[in-house]
């Protein structure tokens, strides 16, 4: 859909005012359209010159961008609008527009310790009362999940392939991608730089320490679901068979029973459940974006508990790429992950900072980077970044920075010693949600949304009387080892996670406006860094995001990331709300029929039966 001539002017007007504001004359020749890496950088620089009349390839620029109009960059530029009047300070000294696009970056680089100060006093609680059923054998109790990312080989004639998927993968690697994550395991990757081989392995040896220590007996075994993702659809049984075989081949797991559930085995048990539900069936799944797998990994709970095993009462859900460095736990709290997690709050309630009930039945614990792990102060997976160093190329960053609210967030929040603390700011592994918080909130991330899926879920059960809100486990820090393995995968994929990181502003913003809270109240409950994603002005902000960045980067990260980011649009501006309620209308039916019939009771246990791997 065009926009109209009003809506045109008013979004070059603002533009017009923000690029004269952000790109000084020493900044021109940085983005002289001579100079762009490739054709997709120098149109998204044409797009930025257009809007400054003093650059010397204004004029070249206005004819490129009409020239090259029908292109995907552009036609996703052109079709941002900007919804409200962008009140700048044309005296700005710093190099930054923050205050307007991300004020909680300015306030963090301003006035780090007053932000902290303010997250203690914004998360504490009162009047703490213990859960009626605590986590006290973990053994029968717990259900760990996780989740697996698969995508076709990076390099398709790699030797690290195993040739029984070899011409399979190969089809896959020329096919369009259909979904895109942060850093999915390729099917040639070698064996030191597999998630799904490192993650089981320590998980495993993790428990073999919890034995060793009596927390749970020697001949017990804990269930584990692990969901099976694709980028591409209809890859889904090669990647169980490739999950299957990497397991049963390569790892020799004592202490965990493994359950795979890809989206065909997902849409076998929601049938079963909720027989010609369309809603239930779309909202039930791994497929797609981090939503989906995120809801299924704690709804699977509410079946473990009905189906499987009625003991079941929490779920703790792990990425692979972390690690529960038990030396280092006993060392520095003298407990081992389990007791850790064994806290008699989780499932309890308290009152939060502004006397509104809270019910604790989530929790929380926090990631350490692996060269920082054993240090004797807690360092935090994410560093304050330096501002001068940051703002001297021109970037995205000199409008947008979420890293720096992020880092005091993280420090914070994660650092904090004492219980009587709730989490705002989580991450979707080391968090964990029992049974009773399931059935009473139907707590779920959106099918739409595809980063901060853990941040989404918490908000779908926010705005009430009281709220559902994740307990901080205090010393329950997990040690990240992505960098120390999936660097290939992680650099394979840096360009869609940066473009996901936009999506989140589109969608982020759209998201909060049509919960029942109010989006004001939604922003201070999230503040500081969840919060900076819900813009007033979303769509430019995303523009200029993209087409600063795209200046520099160019190729696929401007040509796959414009179609994805007008897809966001076009889906923020019409289709959302409708998906939204139609998700919830679905996990409501699939928490009703949990009270179920001896002869369905069965048949689930034999689909989960079928899942199991090892």
């Amino acid at each position: 859909m065009e926009r109209n001539e009003e809506s045109t002017q008013f979004a070059k007007k603002n533009l017009t005012n923000v690029l004269s504001c952000l790109i000084k004359k020493d900044d021109y020749a940085s983005i002289s359209l001579a100079h762009a890496p490739d054709n997709s950088a120098r149109l998204c620089r044409a797009w930025l010159i257009q809007f400054i009349s003093s650059h010397p390839d204004y004029e070249n620029a206005i004819k490129l961008v009409e020239r090259e109009k029908q292109s995907t960059c552009l036609s996703f530029l052109n079709h941002i609008e900007c919804k409200q009047d962008i009140l700048l300070n044309p005296n700005n000294s710093t190099k930054h527009l923050w205050d307007y696009f991300c004020s909680t970056a300015k306030q963090a680089d301003e006035h780090p310790e007053k932000m902290a100060q303010t997250i203690l006093k914004k998360r504490s609680l009162s009047n703490l009362k213990k859960a009626t059923i605590q986590l006290e054998t973990p053994a029968s109790q717990l259900l760990f999940t996780s989740n697996i990312l698969i995508s076709p080989p990076i390099d398709p004639n790699s030797e690290n392939l195993p040739a029984p998927f070899a011409d399979e993968a190969r089809d896959f690697y020329n096919q369009p991608q259909d979904y895109w994550y942060d850093h999915p395991i390729p099917l040639d990757a070698s064996d030191p730089e597999n998630e799904l081989l490192y993650g089981l392995r320590k998980l495993d040896d993790a428990l073999s320490v919890e034995k060793d220590k009596g927390v749970i007996a020697k001949n017990s075994k804990i269930d584990l679901v692990l969901s099976i993702s694709v980028t591409h659809i209809g890859m889904e049984g090669l990647a169980v068979r490739y999950v299957e075989m990497l397991t049963n081949e390569h790892l020799n797991l004592k202490h965990l029973n493994v359950f795979a559930f890809d989206e065909n085995r997902c849409q076998q048990l929601i049938s079963l459940l909720c027989p010609n539900d369309k809603k239930a069936a779309r909202a039930f799944g791994v497929n797609g974006s981090y939503g989906r797998h995120y809801s299924f990994l704690k709804a699977i709970l509410a079946v473990w508990h009905s189906a499987v095993n009625p003991e079941t009462y929490f779920t703790f859900k792990i990425d692979l790429d972390q690690v529960f460095d038990q030396p280092v736990l006993l060392k520095k709290y003298g407990k081992t992950a389990l007791q850790l997690l064994c806290n008699p709050y989780w499932g309890g309630s308290a009152l939060d900072s502004n006397g509104v009930p809270v019910e604790l039945g989530m929790i929380a614990g926090g990631l350490v980077n692996e060269a920082d792990s054993d240090a004797d102060e807690f360092i935090p997976d994410i560093a304050r970044p330096d501002t001068k160093t940051l703002l001297s190329p021109i970037s995205s960053k000199s409008i947008f920075c979420s890293q720096w609210p992020q880092a005091i967030s993280t420090e914070t929040e994660i650092a904090q010693m004492h219980h009587n603390y709730q989490r705002v700011h989580v991450t979707g592994g080391t968090t964990g949600i029992c049974v009773d918080a399931l059935y009473k909130w139907h707590p779920f991330t959106p099918g739409f949304i595809s980063r901060a899926e853990d941040q989404a879920f918490a908000l779908s059960a926010f705005g009430f009387e009281g709220y559902l809100s994740h307990l901080h486990a205090a010393g329950l820090i997990m040690r990240h080892d992505k960098a120390a393995f999936a660097g290939r995968s992680i650099k394979h994929a840096a360009d869609s996670k940066a473009i996901g990181d936009i999506e989140r502003l589109l969608l982020f913003s759209r998201y909060t406006d049509i919960l029942p809270a109010k989006q004001s109240d939604i922003i201070q409950h999230i503040w500081p860094f969840s919060s900076c994603f819900i813009s007033p002005n979303p769509e430019i902000l995303a523009g200029l995001i993209f087409a600063l960045d795209g200046s520099f980067k160019g190729s696929k990260y401007v040509e796959d990331g414009a179609v994805r980011l007008l897809k966001s649009i076009e889906f923020c501006r019409h289709k959302m709300e409708a998906q939204l309620a139609e998700e919830k209308q679905g996990w409501a039916s699939f928490y009703e029929t949990m009270q179920f019939s001896d002869e369905i009771k069965e048949a689930l246990h034999q689909i989960v039966k079928s899942a199991a791997i090892n």
